[in-house]
């Protein structure tokens, strides 16, 4: 008898476990398809300024060639305007493509000043259009090894955001983003001359749902952004923090592990 009820406990105890494997399965694809889902959602909040380039890139070739078909004169011009706007249209797609497919779970070995180059061009807009001066103090043969798009998607969303904060300073308008490594870990720094966060937001930021934009004017958002940030970080074995002084600016550090 007693050995009967030790195989029935036995039993339920691999039920429990087979549940267990299969709950946390789900929950993890959950949250790939929830990273996915705010990659995408980023890349939309962009893209009025996204469709605005466009058309700026499109005016002049549209405008050349109407004017070399009936000045043939201008037909060198018009095909050089033609070939840089082409050339600049298609940086921004790929950069906008590579950004929205499916991250792989391979970590690979990432140039990290490359990849914050394609990163500012997922947002499209040249930041000296709105007079910001950005700052990559990146050593040119510095890399990292780790999920490309992943790190990708928390660049974007620390740079959205250190964009939308200097947007509202009328002079002051500056993104640095610096990277050291020790012997280690990588250290990301995302430092901007914006509006700063409240000591009261600041201890919120990083929680679900948690959002600023609304009151400030912005739109409206979906409070995700920088929990999804900090998931993802941790998900590498990394830390992320923020600190900030209202007025000056903010300043969001990564670490993460070599």
């Amino acid at each position: 008898m007693r050995t009967q009820a030790l195989a029935i406990a036995q039993d339920k105890d691999i039920d429990h476990r087979r549940q267990l494997t299969r709950l946390n399965s789900e929950a993890e694809a959950l949250r790939r398809q929830l990273r996915r889902a705010q990659r995408m959602a980023a890349v939309g909040t962009m893209t009025a300024v996204i469709a605005h380039e466009f058309n700026n890139i499109l005016t002049p070739i549209i405008n050349y060639a109407q004017l070399a078909k009936s000045n043939p004169s201008l037909t060198d011009k018009a095909i050089n305007r033609a070939a840089d706007g082409g050339l600049r249209a298609s940086a921004i797609c790929k950069a906008i493509l590579g950004m929205t497919r499916n991250a792989s779970c391979q970590a690979e070995q990432v140039n990290i000043r490359d990849l914050l180059s394609e990163t500012l061009q997922v947002m499209a807009r040249d930041p000296k259009k709105d007079r910001i001066e950005v700052v990559l103090d990146i050593p040119d043969d510095m890399s990292v090894t780790t999920q490309r798009v992943e790190l990708q998607q928390v660049l974007l969303n620390l740079l959205a955001n250190a964009r939308a904060a200097v947007m509202e300073h009328l002079s002051s308008r500056r993104i640095v983003v610096s990277v050291e490594q020790s012997r280690d870990s990588v250290h990301f720094r995302v430092a901007d001359t914006g509006v700063g966060i409240s000591p009261r937001n600041i201890k919120e930021i990083f929680k679900p749902f948690f959002t600023t934009k609304e009151s400030r004017g912005g739109g409206g958002g979906h409070g995700l952004g920088l929990y999804l940030c900090k998931e993802i970080v941790e998900s590498m074995g990394g830390e992320i923090c923020a600190e900030s002084t209202i007025g000056e600016g903010a300043v969001f550090t990564i670490r993460l592990p070599l």
